[in-house]
């Protein structure tokens, strides 16, 4: 088995999202057997290909070269489609160079708890954006490299 040592990135509209703490897709191709009386497997229907993501960002941010939480809201507020690029940023332990998801749309936001110690007064964890979306547009043989 492989050691892992790929470092992984994403990239929103072609520019890095960063800082992020995880990025999950669902991908469903839902397909149904019909059956007749006198024979099984007669045919299949075939229902629309759907897939969803989630990713996890912390509110921090400053650098104005790259995406961050603030920038996605803005999307999502919007309601302006985005591409988002799942890429090697290091290492080759990964079996893809890219996937790509274009046509993305965030379909909720939900911004963590903010919590202040009570001697510091300061904040004593980094606030945390989860961002749920759909993808429209997902074609394997061109999105997956």
């Amino acid at each position: 088995m492989p050691n892992w040592s790929s470092r992984l990135q994403v990239q929103v509209d072609s520019v890095l999202l960063t800082p992020i703490t995880s990025f999950t897709t669902t991908f469903a191709s839902s397909v149904t057997q019909i059956h007749s009386i006198e024979r099984d497997n007669v045919g299949v229907i075939v229902k629309p290909q759907t897939m969803t993501f989630i990713m996890q960002v912390p509110a921090i941010g400053g650098d104005p070269t790259v995406k961050n939480a603030g920038d996605l809201y803005r999307l999502a507020i919007a309601g302006t489609p985005f591409d988002v690029a799942l890429a090697v940023q290091s290492g080759n332990d990964w079996v893809f160079s890219q996937l790509l998801f274009r046509g993305c749309y965030i379909t909720s936001a939900s911004p963590s708890n903010v919590t202040v110690g009570v001697t510091s007064g300061l904040l004593d964890t980094v606030p945390v954006a989860t961002f749920s979306g759909i993808v429209t547009d997902f074609a394997a043989a061109a999105d997956i490299k």
